[in-house]
């Protein structure tokens, strides 16, 4: 993904970056309802086995697309490299991790990037999880992240829009970070067996998770160069993706069998502090840049 997300980034000004990186990302989003509901019916007709062959297959055909479409953007005009020098290129300058140490904003964006995946993450694989054993059925559950799926298409592309045209995407991203969280802990901890309250959770919810993943590369882009900008956010994920072998063991091992309800309320606790902690360090990464002071950014 960072390659491509860093090809995106490359084609526009940073007044319009978060509403074309929405735009690419929808199709994720897309694919979050399509998927469950092509998974759900082949299950039954055609097995486990070759559902997954249909979906390797799938993705075979849309990464193939993807590859002949994009095409990084020349910044300027540098000396043609050989293959050898290419393989080293990439291999030196794929990553810049002595960025984490070098570059404070970076340090804190990345650190907010880490806990804004982690808590979507988590409760994106356990939410169906702990409606089921909350006396739902596992359609209910299913139709519940398909409203999470499609409202999250909605998110993304309104998200961008607002960021770029309005307040800039750090201040869209802190306020959805917050607002997650309290959702969290205000809509779903104590109405988690609602039918009406996990309605409009799923809604909520999908609205502003939509919004998150979409700015989250945004907000990379907005505090380093375009032309670093690839090296920057494969590093942002690189950490992240370590990060997410932990967080997804720890959350299965807080909530155990999911019968019993103090210890999903734990694991809720957990996602909604992930998410005040995202939202933290991208406030002290917007504060390291251009202040206290309101402005767009």
């Amino acid at each position: 993904m960072a390659p491509i997300i860093g090809a995106v980034a490359h084609y526009f000004r940073k007044t319009e970056r978060a509403t074309a990186m929405a735009v690419a990302g929808t199709g994720g989003c897309v694919g979050g309802v399509l998927f469950p509901a092509m998974l759900r019916q082949s299950f039954q007709s055609i097995g486990f086995v070759w559902s997954m062959r249909c979906v390797a297959l799938i993705d075979l055909i849309c990464l193939s697309i993807c590859i002949l479409l994009v095409k990084e953007r020349k910044l300027s005009e540098k000396q043609e490299l050989s293959f050898k020098q290419k393989v080293k290129l990439y291999a030196l300058k794929s990553f810049d991790f002595a960025a984490l140490i070098k570059d404070k904003p970076y340090f804190f964006n990345v650190i907010g990037c880490v806990f804004a995946e982690g808590t979507i993450i988590i409760t994106s694989g356990y939410f169906s999880f702990i409606c089921v054993k909350n006396g739902f059925t596992e359609s209910e559950a299913f139709l519940y992240v398909t409203v999470i799926n499609v409202l999250s298409v909605i998110g993304r592309y309104l998200s961008g829009v607002i960021a770029d045209k309005f307040v800039g995407s750090y201040n869209v991203i802190i306020f959805l970070l917050f607002i997650t969280g309290i959702s969290d802990l205000v809509m779903w901890m104590p109405f988690k067996a609602n039918r009406g309250a996990l309605w409009a959770y799923s809604v909520f919810y999908g609205f502003f998770y939509g919004g998150i993943f979409s700015l989250v590369p945004n907000c990379c882009s907005q505090i380093v160069k375009a032309d670093i900008f690839g090296s920057r956010y494969a590093t942002m994920y690189a950490v992240a993706g370590l990060c997410l072998l932990g967080f997804m063991p720890a959350s299965s091992s807080l909530i155990g069998d999911g019968w019993d309800n103090r210890r999903n309320d734990g694991f809720i606790i957990l996602a909604a502090i992930m998410s005040f902690i995202s939202g933290t360090a991208y406030l002290v990464t917007r504060t390291m840049t251009v202040g206290w002071k309101w402005r767009k950014f």
